[in-house]
């Protein structure tokens, strides 16, 4: 069987989006690199008369890659993500840099993605690793293994490598911490490999929930993460000391109103998927919720914002 893969040069606020509109058209995984490009889409050439301060500077895409097959569905299906795609102005979204198609023979479309999923580490501790690979781990290191599948959260995103630092820094031995909207459960993962005697994690959608099932049990871990379906999260997830959600800026401020009682009074919201120019709108809304913001970090165009359940007097 013949496969079509569709490659997809994007700027990092569409990334999301993009990864969205390539799996709801039927996509058996989507793979995520990191491309250097020109500030005018080419690689500049040095002129011994043009100042390397006139230079274009280059700047970074992502490189998305989808697979769909070769059958008399994959003209309409190609149609339909053009059109989405074409669309992502009218959300505030940047459109792609470009959009290819090629095919591939059957053997290779199920591995090619994995080639671009390598150990990465976040900070000064924490490693993600993917399952098919080997890794030599340093004294402290606090190795996370995944297989991502279909799910989000590989590390290499800005917005998860915020919540990772994040994680590193806050949580403590013995915490209860709660992951809302879990990907592929590598922050629920992480939270407990930094000790955190119980996680729970829930996703909107089915295909994430069992993508990080199967990480957790593969994993060793299922004694402290649990995974749940949504309507028991609710009931799960209390006198958490730290929520994470790693979203988007209007889910985040949607929920924020529901994640302040689930925190012990001190306990810490960390939110990311949020792109610059709504960070403020994030911080307002956690602010008249009730919550202390005390920190807002930045990986170039994302941001992650750290709020605090204050803590009353008797």
């Amino acid at each position: 069987m013949r496969w079509a893969e569709i490659l997809v040069e994007v700027q990092a606020e569409s990334c999301e989006a993009v990864t969205a509109i390539l799996l709801e058209i039927g996509c058996k995984g989507v793979a995520q690199k990191l491309e250097p490009i020109a500030a005018n889409g080419q690689w500049p050439v040095a002129e011994p008369h043009v100042p390397a301060a006139r230079m274009p500077k280059p700047h970074e895409v992502t490189l998305l890659t989808g697979y769909l097959p070769v059958s008399d569905e994959l003209g309409p299906a190609v149609d339909i993500a053009r059109e989405r795609l074409s669309r992502l102005a009218e959300y505030g979204l940047s459109a792609p840099e470009s959009v290819t198609l090629r095919t591939v023979e059957d053997a290779d479309w199920a591995t090619e993605w994995k080639k671009h999923f390598k150990p990465l580490r976040i900070g000064k501790r924490l490693v993600i690793k993917p399952t098919w690979e080997t890794w030599e781990s340093a004294p402290g290191d606090v190795v996370v293994e995944i297989d991502p599948g279909m799910a989000f959260g590989t590390g290499g995103h800005g917005t998860t490598r915020l919540c990772l630092l994040l994680l590193d820094e806050l949580v403590q031995p013995g915490w209860t911490v709660a992951d809302i909207g879990t990907g592929s459960g590598i922050l629920s993962l992480a939270a407990a490999r930094l000790g955190a005697s119980k996680v729970h994690a829930t996703d909107i959608d089915l295909l994430p929930r069992k993508v990080s099932r199967q990480n957790v049990g593969a994993s060793g871990l299922d004694s402290v993460v649990t995974v749940h379906e949504m309507a028991d999260f609710d009931a799960a997830a209390v006198e958490c000391n730290l929520v994470v959600a790693n979203i988007i800026a209007d889910a985040i401020i949607e929920i924020a109103p529901s994640v302040l009682p689930r925190l012990l009074p001190g306990g810490i919201f960390v939110s990311s998927g949020i792109i610059d120019d709504r960070v403020d709108d994030v911080v307002c809304a956690l602010m008249s919720t009730g919550f202390q913001v005390v920190d807002v970090r930045e990986d170039e165009a994302w941001r992650a914002v750290v709020a605090r359940k204050p803590i009353v007097a008797d």
